[in-house]
């Protein structure tokens, strides 16, 4: 447990050094106002709803959702391949150490879900306390039980729990509900491992980091970071033939950068999918101020990007200037963020947006260009 312990001194120490650059940075801010937003358009949404919502489907969903996606930490180092190999057989108190570790972060991952699913159940189904304890009971062990599998390298075990609660929730048993995960869990428990097994960990460990420096990076550059690309050969083939073979070499290598990013496309398509959902759920005069929202937060990501992309970049290998690169990147830049706001535009339009449809534009394409224009 002393290995333990240490470790997570240096997780900790690590979270609260990044929260101060995080405190300190403008997307926090902009997160806090969209989520105060969120918060208005999803009561304006509950206040229209009776008891024929199919709550029930969507708590449903939820438990389906919950074993998913888990990164768990393992706070191993590359080096532990090495140092740790003489002390494998009595490194139970440090496995037990990461399971409890990983245990109150699944826990707290299906609590802020809750938080959000059930004032829907409420408002809508007629469910006892005693019901409501046993479906976010429910909700915890799934999580716990989907990052747990994980450690373990135990698959499908949380799929399984999960379907078989979401469909006795279905069937008007949510009381039962917690049954099928509890029963996952004493069967991780089982077929629990004995001894670490250090490269599996230690995958895991360079897969949850890799995230977590993802987000800081949004904050905080970090220019040492690795960086996920896909090939997307259609994408790649397209602008090669229709367009990127007529711009200069800086353009060239940004635009392909952009296009087989996981942090300029996919960002800007993750955020649009978003807005879109908060038009849904909102409607009404206000929808088109979703627009300038959203497109100001794609750009307080996107931009800042340079600064890394400037360091890690083959661009920076290239006989280019530092203005060649910059007006590169600035002229990608302002297209995807321009045609995200026109999509957007479109979008609030379907969605009953009129004249503020317009504003949003309008506002949207300024915060663009004050983003651009703080690039130097």
């Amino acid at each position: 447990m002393n290995v333990f312990r240490q470790r997570f001194g240096v997780w900790v120490e690590d979270v609260v050094k990044y929260s101060r650059y995080v405190a300190n940075g403008g997307l926090l801010f902009t997160l806090y106002f969209t989520l105060i937003y969120g918060a208005f358009v999803y009561n304006q949404f509950l206040s229209g709803l009776d008891a024929s919502f199919p709550s029930a489907w969507v708590v449903a969903l939820a438990f389906l959702v919950l074993p998913l996606g888990h990164r768990p930490r393992t706070l191993l180092q590359e080096a532990d391949q090495v140092f740790l190999l003489p002390e494998l057989g009595n490194i139970r108190a440090y496995m037990n150490g990461v399971r409890l570790f990983n245990v109150v972060f699944a826990s707290v991952r299906a609590v802020l879900l809750m938080l959000v699913v059930l004032p829907l159940l409420v408002r809508t189904l007629d469910v006892t306390p005693g019901e409501v304890l046993a479906i976010i009971a429910t909700s915890v062990l799934l999580s716990v039980v989907g990052r747990l599998a994980k450690l373990e390298s135990i698959r499908y075990v949380g799929v399984v729990s999960a379907f078989f609660s979401a469909g006795v929730m279905l069937v008007g048993f949510p009381i039962v509900t917690p049954v099928p995960p509890l029963l996952a869990l004493i069967y991780l428990h089982i077929k629990r491992n004995e001894r670490i097994p250090l490269a599996d960990w230690l995958v895991l460990e360079q897969a949850s980091k890799a995230q977590f420096n993802r987000v800081v990076s949004w904050f905080v550059d970090l220019p040492d970071m690795r960086e996920e690309v896909k090939a997307r050969p259609f994408i790649v083939n397209v602008m090669n033939r229709y367009l990127l073979k007529r711009t200069d070499a800086a353009r060239y290598v940004y635009g392909l950068r952009i296009v087989r990013s996981n942090d300029s496309l996919d960002l800007m398509f993750r955020l649009s999918l978003v807005a879109i959902l908060v038009m849904w759920l909102s409607g009404g005069w206000y929808v088109g101020l979703v627009v300038p929202l959203f497109v100001g937060l794609t750009a307080l990501q996107l931009v800042p990007l340079f600064k890394r992309l400037d360091s890690v970049s083959i661009a920076s290998w290239l006989p280019i200037t530092r203005a060649e690169r910059l007006a590169a990147y600035k002229w990608w830049t302002l297209r995807l963020l321009v045609g995200q706001a026109l999509g957007l535009g479109i979008a609030s339009l379907l969605f009953g947006g009129t004249w503020d449809a317009l504003v949003g534009l309008v506002l949207a394409y300024g915060i663009v260009r004050y983003y651009l224009a703080r690039l130097k």
